[in-house]
């Protein structure tokens, strides 16, 4: 039951939700004591951000049918995004202690616990989920990332990142969020490496050309920054016309220029 219910969640919605809440209205019209309905109209709601009404469809769910776990998956949910912590942890609680090897239940707990300033309980909770799933997205590997920085634990912050790369390739927002993260640490060439492979991976060098320089400039190699400002605005000049006029490779050039000027200035 719970894996239908998930992917019935997971379906792209084709209408509007306040079309498919009315149709849901119209069905529990008919036939009132079915908590399915009540959960997927709570559902419904959640998406709509009506917290209210989502919190009293999936009460209402979980009264008519206190099996249905799926309920409490659901108010973790709704408890996580109103910034309710305690509450979405106690609802997770009650799921997990029915489901204990459910990937999203564990990654929605870790969220709740981070929120709390259990930073610990939510790498816990974040590692287990990633390691139960098959093919766990970018946005697993950055929340726990985060949450071991704000921790202190910038190595390990590091180093489940470069888990992540290994478990799905080179994602742009992985790659990215390593780099901060080797900048904060103080690796400038590791993150000046790593900055080469994603520019290498591109069509478009000028925009990593411009990090490159702003890189360079905060460590104060101010000769290479400007090289790489240069480098950046002779790549948008040669970009076609149509291209340069976008609005922003010319918000990127103006930034380029200033960049270069005001690293000129300061030599």
């Amino acid at each position: 039951m719970i894996l239908l219910l998930l992917q019935f969640l997971a379906s792209p919605a084709h209408e509007d939700l306040e079309i498919q809440i009315s149709r849901l209205n119209r069905q529990i019209e008919r036939e009132p004591d079915r908590a399915i309905l009540y959960f997927r109209r709570g559902e419904l709601h959640r998406m709509h951000e009506d917290w209210k009404a989502a919190r009293e469809d999936l009460g209402r769910a979980a009264v008519l049918d206190p099996e249905l776990a799926a309920v409490d998956l659901a108010l973790g949910r709704v408890c996580n995004q109103t910034g309710d912590a305690a509450g979405a942890k106690a609802a997770l609680d009650r799921f997990l202690a029915r489901r204990p090897d459910h990937a999203e239940g564990l990654i929605e707990r870790a969220r709740a616990r981070a929120q709390s300033g259990d930073r610990p309980g939510a790498v816990k909770d974040y590692t287990s989920a990633i390691e139960r799933m098959e093919e766990p997205w970018a946005q697993n590997f950055l929340e726990r990332s985060e949450v071991l920085r704000s921790d202190g634990r910038l190595d390990e912050a590091i180093r489940g990142l470069e888990e992540g790369l290994r478990r799905i390739g080179p994602a742009l927002p992985i790659q990215l969020a390593l780099i901060d993260l080797e900048l904060e640490g103080g690796k400038v060439d590791a993150a000046l490496a790593r900055l080469d492979t994603v520019s290498a991976a591109s069509e478009r060098k000028e925009m990593w050309l411009v990090r490159r320089g702003e890189i360079l400039r905060g460590a104060g190699r101010s000769v290479e920054a400007e090289r790489a400002f240069k480098a950046a605005i002779a790549a948008i000049e040669s970009l076609p016309a149509g291209r340069r006029r976008t609005r922003f490779t010319q918000e990127l050039e103006r930034k380029a220029r200033t960049d270069l000027e005001a690293t000129h200035e300061k030599n």
